[in-house]
């Protein structure tokens, strides 16, 4: 025996038949998920920024004296020290010492001597010593090693060419050389010339002497 539906019934019966069907398509075919927008970093780090600045102002407009002011006044310059005026009166002039003078260094020739006989003619190969006198003039002592030296002569030498003192002569004190010599055998005249040196081997003034003999 076959059951008939009413049409009412069967429309109810289609409509829960379609929308059983419709869920279950909804579940079985899942939906995808709307992708998130993509993040702009540029327009954070500006809006971060932007932020900054404002609490920054914000911030210098709640306290006005922790802005630092400059300063207004001027300096004042620096007092030029003034030169002192330079008195009128001339400064004394500083006295100048005397230079002082060198020590003078000169002699005197006093004599010339021979003995035993004091005489002036000799014959050839006669012996004879000739004495030659000084003074020291100076102002300073003839050191030892002071000494007479034969210098030039006319004729012929006959006679003991230097000598040498051992001991100093003080300002004032006279001296003697004693040189041997002895007659020529060239007659004639004969003439000898004689300088004092000191003892650094310089003439010293005044110090010049000469003897003359004839031989016969």
């Amino acid at each position: 025996m076959k059951l008939s539906l009413p049409f009412t019934g069967r429309s109810l019966y289609c409509l829960i038949l379609i929308s059983v069907l419709l869920a279950g398509c909804a579940t079985a075919t899942p939906v995808p998920p709307t992708p998130a927008p993509t993040m702009d970093y540029a327009t954070v780090v500006a809006q971060a920024v932007n932020t900054m600045s404002a609490k920054m102002t914000e911030q210098a407009l709640a306290n006005p004296t922790a802005t630092p002011v400059p300063p207004t006044e001027t300096p004042q310059p620096t007092e030029t020290p003034v030169p002192p005026t330079p008195t009128s009166s001339t400064p004394e002039a500083t006295a100048t010492s005397a230079p002082t003078q060198a020590p003078a260094v000169s002699a005197q020739a006093l004599y010339t001597a021979t003995f035993p006989d004091n005489k002036k003619e000799y014959i050839p190969n006669e012996d004879f010593s000739l004495a030659l006198g000084f003074k020291n003039t100076g102002s300073v002592n003839w050191d030892p090693g002071t000494k007479i030296k034969l210098v030039g002569f006319k004729g012929e030498v006959t006679c003991q060419p230097e000598q040498e003192l051992s001991k100093g002569v003080e300002p004032g004190a006279k001296i003697e050389f004693d040189l041997w010599a002895f007659g020529s055998e060239t007659l004639g005249e004969h003439i000898w010339y004689f300088q004092l040196y000191n003892a650094q081997g310089i003439a010293i003034p005044g110090g010049y002497i000469s003897f003359t003999y004839t031989s016969k």
